[in-house]
């Protein structure tokens, strides 16, 4: 499932034209509409409909610092026919370090775990932390993930969130989610 979301990200976007060389208000959102600092939309393929919305990190630091990295990006996704709504997943643009937690944290609230890695992404196998993140992510200002490489480095990346609620409630309302 989460494979199939990540190749449905990959033919909506070209992630290396989200962000342009300098830098701006609002991401560049190729096939979907820009909201601030989340872009979101919907696609329709195989007769299903899915909403997707997608953000890249204001910051992304590396302790120690990484040589390279992958697409980095916070997804948000809806898909109706298979009763999934707000789901939440991190792309890192690396492996993750086996048996490790992914956190999050929006602001001064409380941490939520990611205990689901899947290559380079992460999420959570429980609707109900999804849904905590979302609601915190409406309120909030800031998102910061911190994971583990698989090369055994810290990373922390944080999303802004401006624009968060405008690009959820317009994917909510193109795959009809209260």
């Amino acid at each position: 499932m989460l494979k199939k979301i990540t190749l449905l990200i990959f033919s909506i976007l070209f992630l290396k034209n989200i962000q342009s060389a300098t830098p701006q208000i609002e991401l560049e959102c190729p096939g979907l509409k820009s909201f601030k600092k989340w872009c979101g939309g919907e696609y329709k393929g195989n007769k299903e409909k899915s909403c997707i919305m997608i953000s890249t990190p204001i910051t992304e630091r590396g302790d120690p610092p990484y040589k390279s990295r992958g697409e980095v990006y916070a997804t948000i996704y809806h898909i109706p026919s298979e009763d999934s709504e707000g789901v939440f997943y991190i792309t890192t643009g690396y492996t993750y370090k086996k048996e490790t937690i992914v956190t999050v944290k929006v602001d001064k609230n409380n941490k939520h775990e990611l205990n689901v890695l899947e290559n380079d992404s992460a999420f959570s196998d429980d609707e109900s932390i999804d849904k905590e993140i979302i609601n915190e992510m409406k309120k909030g200002n800031r998102l910061k993930v911190v994971g583990f490489s698989s090369r055994g480095t810290k990373t922390t990346d944080t999303y802004s969130l401006a624009g968060f609620t405008a690009a959820y409630t317009h994917i909510s309302n193109l795959c009809n989610v209260k």
